[in-house]
């Protein structure tokens, strides 16, 4: 079972969302809005960056579900593409538990700045990491998607 769960304050991230979970047959959920997630589900967790900062809702989503030793897909958008950003947040999840198996990035659009990310492409890519963590995880599910379906 796939969780798809994210933070978005300009909708940048609900885009990347919103393509994963379609390619997982399941719908994203907005962490403002998600209380606890099941205990046996697979999350994709979604952020922009924010100058390296959990944002706060995130952080009360993170203390509502236990996150020791859970596996997550993390996937994160920037206007600035910092690496260094990036780290400081994985390194937040990783200090409350979580063990990120898997990671996405792409740029969002910021301040003016990059208006047409995330684009049509790196939504494609997302659908693509969605589909491959998949396969990775549960190869023998015949209700994943299928590695065919790959148009990149």
């Amino acid at each position: 079972m796939f969780e798809v769960v994210y933070f978005s304050r300009s909708g940048n991230t609900k885009k990347v969302a919103d393509a994963i979970a379609s390619e997982l047959k399941v719908t994203a959920k907005d962490v403002k809005t998600t209380g606890t997630v099941p205990g046996d589900a697979f999350i994709f967790l979604g952020t922009g960056c924010y100058g390296g900062t959990l944002p706060k809702e995130l952080e009360l989503f993170l203390k509502i579900n236990k996150f020791q030793n859970r596996k997550i897909a993390l996937f994160t958008t920037s206007g600035f593409g910092s690496a260094a950003e990036r780290n400081l947040i994985e390194k937040q999840l990783k200090d409350r538990g979580a063990v990120i198996t898997h990671n996405y990035k792409c740029y969002g659009r910021f301040m003016g700045m990059k208006k047409e990310h995330p684009t049509a492409e790196e939504l494609d890519n997302a659908r693509f990491f969605a589909r491959a963590v998949a396969v990775t995880l549960f190869p023998q599910r015949s209700d994943r998607p299928k590695a065919a379906s790959v148009s990149r």
